[in-house]
């Protein structure tokens, strides 16, 4: 006998999870949820219908690919996104995660017009850290996550990923 049977939801497929959530937890008795696929252009607003049809709390949400893109369900930046006005604190923890310690260093070579292709080559890599542009959009108030389509990102990203593959060809003279 399970101790915590979870219901996993995309959340892709918006208001129509109330009845597969209802369904599922017809069947079993389910404990908690976790929505996926929350990276895209799903707000997650079918979540709050799982919850309400699973009478169980959201855990976990997935915000991309990796493992790093798992992370704990907090209410109010989830709220706060579902209603267009960003999330400041999610926004802050992902510089925070960057630790930009040379930042000091960084300024006082652009002061004294000393900005290498190095230099920009590290910005560009703190860039790739962040995520998704249209992912970190959507943590602005203001811009939701549709305001890049995924076609203007995807391209954005391999425009940059390419001039980094140059980048990398180039010795250091």
């Amino acid at each position: 006998q399970p101790d915590n049977i979870v219901y996993v939801m995309d959340a892709s497929i918006g208001q129509a999870c109330e009845a597969q959530a209802k369904a599922f937890k017809d069947k079993v008795d389910v404990a908690s949820v976790i929505v996926t696929k929350l990276d895209g252009h799903a707000k997650g607003g079918g979540a709050l219908s799982a919850v309400a049809a699973t009478k169980s709390p959201i855990i976990f949400i997935g915000t991309g690919e990796h493992i790093d893109d798992f992370e704990p369900f907090k209410t109010q930046p989830f709220i706060s996104k579902l209603l267009g006005m960003g999330d400041i604190e999610g926004l802050i923890d992902k510089v925070n995660e960057l630790k930009l310690d040379d930042n000091e260093a960084l300024i006082e070579k652009l002061k004294h017009g000393q900005f290498t292709l190095r230099d920009m080559y590290e910005q560009f890599q703190n860039i790739m850290k962040m995520g998704p542009f249209s992912q970190i959009l959507g943590m602005i108030p203001g811009f939701g996550t549709d305001f890049m389509s995924k076609g203007n990102e995807q391209e954005s990203m391999a425009r940059l990923k390419k001039l980094m593959t140059i980048m990398d060809s180039m010795n250091d003279q």
